[in-house]
């Protein structure tokens, strides 16, 4: 069975996917939703509300208070620590997730098709990977802005450098994808 191409792998998955991330699309617009009800009034309801929680910390113990939001239809939340840090954090996370999905999802219908050097796939991959590149600077930046964590005297450098890297690495497919496009329209015009 092929991987790519009609009546491949990726063909026959392409609509469980796009199930999948239309879902988790619009749970993620929900959750944007509470977060922003959240920062704007700063009230509970019972989608969003705080609790304690505890740290070791070099023979001591730090309470700490994570606010959480709950997902639609679902037991599953999102707890992030109740501070501009960690709701930022989370916010950033959910909105990038949900656009390398929606990429994904848009490369992902097109190399299911038999002709898929075209520019549309080109250009896909390019707003996948500056996007890639943006949001990992945007946590960088997050991170650094507000300050060391109040339990690790260190940054989290791991998130950015994997955004950054994956974004370089999907340049470069894009690169691969361009040069194969530009072969495919100089053999086309050869025949």
């Amino acid at each position: 069975m092929k991987i790519i191409g009609t009546n491949s792998l990726l063909y026959w998955l392409r609509i469980p996917f796009a199930i999948y991330v239309i879902g988790f699309i619009m749970s993620s617009l929900w959750m944007t939703g509470l977060i922003g009800f959240y920062i704007f009034s700063g009230s509970e309801n019972r989608f969003i509300w705080k609790s304690n929680w505890e740290v070791p910390n070099n023979n001591e113990t730090i309470a700490s208070e994570i606010i959480q939001f709950k997902y639609p239809f679902s037991k599953m939340c999102l707890a992030t620590e109740n501070s501009t840090e960690g709701i930022l954090l989370a916010l950033t996370g959910i909105i990038s997730f949900s656009y390398i999905l929606f990429y994904a999802l848009r490369i992902t219908l097109k190399l299911s098709k038999d002709n898929f050097f075209t520019a549309d796939i080109v250009k896909d991959l390019k707003f996948a990977g500056f996007g890639l590149i943006i949001f990992g600077i945007a946590i960088l930046l997050i991170d650094v802005t507000n300050g060391f964590s109040k339990y690790y005297n260190s940054y989290d450098l791991t998130p950015p450098f994997f955004y950054l890297l994956f974004g370089l690495i999907l340049i470069f497919i894009k690169e691969i994808f361009q040069k194969a496009k530009n072969i495919q329209e100089e053999n086309e015009l050869t025949i």
